[in-house]
């Protein structure tokens, strides 16, 4: 049977050509993409599995179309079958290089500590590692995608940064190797090297850019400051006077300074480069000088300040000072010579002229009779003259570098010399001592003036001394200072002598004038009082005015005769019963006499007796109403009461002269043994100007009606014929001191 009578014998089914025709292009289509290899995996594999599924349909289709004994459809299906199976493994392959390309990729992104980065044409970021998220702040790269350069920098940057990249789209260059200076919004600010490329897609588009950029903000630093300090050595060997240079083994230059060019007369240091000293200076000093570095290249030993001399011409004779070293590199080999030339002529000189004026100094400081020293401020001899040589027994050079205490054997003194010489340092101010040494066993006065030295700051570095001997002058002084206090003391006595002559010639005529008055004015005053009795008996009882005018009559007849009687007393003083007495017995009768009246007046009596005293020939009642006197005052002079203290003892007196006025030879002199009564009160004391008047006849502080002027006069006369002394003084402590002064008996 052919193929039309099997065809118009087989059974009539459903019309299946329209949906054959479009399983077959449907297989057929993913067939031929999978064949390209075009898209991403995951499209290339449904392409697969859809061309699969088509291929399987249309098979199942044919075969019940064509029914279970099609040979032709069943080889085809499983032909079909096998294909899509290769094709799956082939894209299971593909796929496990792209997931191993993108881990190859991700980790790249991820460990590299370069910035990397995709940018789309308007600049957004597509894609960052994690190294620049970090840089930039954010914690993920994802945080950074659609953001641009203009969130993190500042906008001077960030208008570069696009401008750059839009130029890489335009032109499709792109930019290698950029140093970009970054500032950040947060004030931080850094260096970046910056390589930028623009992104294509599959078929050559661009569509943004990429990048990688490092961190080099270390390396610029470095650099800059790299750059600083050869721009600063630079400067500085520019700037030194000294001649600074660098040679290779062969003697060319390498580095010269601005002043080593001046000094060969090159017109720069950039004319020196390559070239060797033969070109500059003599043969003969060449010639040494390249003998020099080969020794110094072969042994490696600097030279150090080697002296030399160069002749300029002209009479201009220079003296240099030279100090070279090796060049090494790190293995140790020697590839050059750096050296400095320093001229030394001018210092030369001003040493030469320094030692002359030293040499002179020198020589005025040891002809001069005076000694002649200085220190430095730790007190270290820097110079002596050779008066200071003989004062001290040594030769300068046991003396420069030592201190006082080191050979001065009197310790003090060198402690005092170091005190003066502080004392200079810390002022300022020069200082002027007498200083009294033992030359030789024997005491020499020296007048010292020590003072500072200055620096041309001001600042003091030493100090200088010039210490003269006035032995002489000073014994001279010391006797005409002694003939001047015996002169004083004579003229003191002479003048005391006087004063006493006059003061007893007074007291004369006071005396007689007194002893007249008081016989005169007693009669008179008796007669006054016998009238004014009679008087008294003939005013009645009752007439009071008249009474109180009797009383006041009274009272003034009563202190005339005290007046008289002190009168009396001061004309008869002269009128003693000497007895031998005790003292101590005398002034306790006389504190008796007056107890009443000082407890009444509210003072509180203390007596000082001293016992053993020898007895002292005096008129007891005219010592009494001495002491009467001078208590009565006191307690008067207290006022509202006090402290009254009265002491006996025996000295000797010092600094007593024999009084060359008195006509016996029995007052008081140095020496003499006595016994003294002192009367202390605690009342306001002398005043200043009654001092001179206190023994006057007639003179006296208290008021009106209270005293006659004549207690202390009369005293005073009392105690100059016992040939004693009385004084009247104001004590340290407060109040006035009365002294009677006694002279003991001969034996006593």
């Amino acid at each position: 049977m052919d193929n039309e009578e099997a065809a118009q014998g087989a059974p009539s089914g459903p019309d299946y050509r329209a949906p054959r025709v479009a399983l077959a292009f449907c297989g057929l289509l993913a067939v031929l993409w999978l064949a390209t290899g075009v898209g991403p995996p995951v499209a290339r594999a449904a392409a697969g599995g859809i061309g699969a599924l088509s291929i399987v349909t249309l098979a199942w289709m044919h075969r019940r179309q064509v029914g279970e004994s099609s040979r032709e459809a069943e080889l085809l299906a499983r032909r079909l079958v096998e294909d899509n199976r290769g094709l799956e493994k082939q894209l299971h392959h593909i796929e496990e290089q792209h997931r191993t390309l993108e881990h190859y990729f991700e980790t790249l992104m991820e460990h590299v500590p370069a910035n990397i980065y995709f940018k789309d044409h308007d600049s957004h970021f597509l894609k960052v590692n994690q190294s620049m998220a970090e840089k930039f702040g954010c914690g993920h790269p994802s945080d950074m995608l659609g953001k641009t350069d203009h969130d993190f920098f500042e906008a001077e940057h960030a208008d570069q940064a696009l401008a750059d990249e839009q130029e890489i789209i335009d032109s499709g260059r792109g930019i290698s190797g950029k140093i970009e200076h970054e500032t950040f919004f947060a004030g931080k600010e850094s260096w970046a090297l910056t390589t930028k490329m623009p992104f294509r897609d599959r078929n050559g588009r661009i569509i943004g850019t990429f990048g990688i950029s490092s961190d080099v903000t270390e390396l610029i630093s470095t650099r800059n400051t790299l750059e600083r300090e050869r721009n600063m050595l630079r400067s500085l060997i520019d700037s030194f006077p000294d001649k600074i240079f660098v040679r290779d083994p062969g003697r060319h230059y390498l580095v010269v300074n601005k002043a080593m060019a001046d000094w060969v007369g090159a017109e720069s240091p950039e004319e020196m480069l390559g070239r060797t000293p033969d070109d500059y200076y003599p043969e003969t000093v060449a010639r040494n000088g390249a003998r020099e570095d080969l020794n110094l290249l072969a042994s490696g030993k600097p030279v150090l300040n080697r002296e030399w001399t160069l002749d300029r011409g002209r009479g201009d004779v220079r003296h240099l000072v030279t100090t070279k070293v090796p060049l090494v590199d790190p293995d140790g080999r020697c590839w050059g010579i750096v050296g400095m030339d320093r001229d030394v002529t001018e210092q030369k000189r001003a040493r030469e002229k320094l030692r002359q004026v030293q040499q002179q100094l020198q020589e005025l400081m040891d002809n001069s009779p005076a000694v002649i020293y200085l220190k430095n401020r730790e007190g270290r001899y820097r110079m002596v003259n050779r008066g200071f040589e003989e004062l001290f027994g040594l030769a300068r050079e046991d003396v420069l570098g030592r201190r006082d205490e080191d050979f001065i054997a009197d310790k003090a003194a060198a402690a005092e010399f170091r005190e003066h010489d502080e004392r200079v340092l810390k002022t300022g101010e020069p200082v002027q001592i007498d200083q009294r040494l033992f030359v030789d066993g024997e005491p020499r006065w020296y007048v010292a003036v020590k003072f500072p030295l200055r620096d041309p700051d001001g600042k003091i570095h030493a100090l200088a001394g010039i210490s003269t001997d006035i032995t002489d002058r000073k014994e001279a002084e010391d006797a005409m200072r002694q003939l001047n206090d015996d002169l004083q003391r004579a003229n003191s006595d002479l003048q005391r002598a006087h004063e006493q002559l006059i003061q007893a010639e007074k007291m004369e005529s006071i005396g007689r004038l007194a002893s007249g008055v008081a016989h005169e004015v007693k009669n008179p005053l008796a007669m006054i009082g016998m009238g004014l009795e009679l008087l008294a008996r003939r005013i009645p009882e009752e007439d009071k005015q008249g009474r109180e005018a009797l009383d006041r009559m009274k009272r003034g007849i009563e202190r005339a005769k005290r007046i008289v009687k002190g009168l009396v007393d001061f004309s008869s003083a002269r009128q003693l019963a000497l007895e031998k007495n005790d003292v101590n017995r005398v002034v306790t009768e006389s504190i008796a006499l007056v107890d009443y009246q000082l407890r009444k007046g509210g003072v509180d009596l203390k007596d000082e007796l001293a016992g053993d005293l020898p007895e002292v020939e005096m008129d007891a009642t005219k010592i009494e109403q001495v002491l009467v006197n001078l208590m009565i005052n006191a307690m008067q002079a207290m006022g509202d009461g006090g402290s009254l203290t009265v002491r006996t003892y025996r000295t000797t007196l010092d600094g007593v002269r024999r009084d060359e006025g008195a006509r016996t030879a029995r007052h008081l002199r140095e020496g003499d043994e006595v016994i003294r009564i002192e009367i202390d009160d605690t009342g306001p004391g002398i005043p200043p100007e009654a001092e001179t008047k206190l023994f006057d006849p007639f003179f006296t502080t208290k008021p009106t009606g209270v005293g006659t002027g004549l207690g202390l006069s009369v005293s005073s006369k009392i105690i100059a014929l016992h040939h004693g002394t009385l004084e009247l003084y104001n004590r340290d402590e407060g109040g006035a001191r009365a002294r009677i002064t006694l002279k003991c008996p001969p034996g006593g």
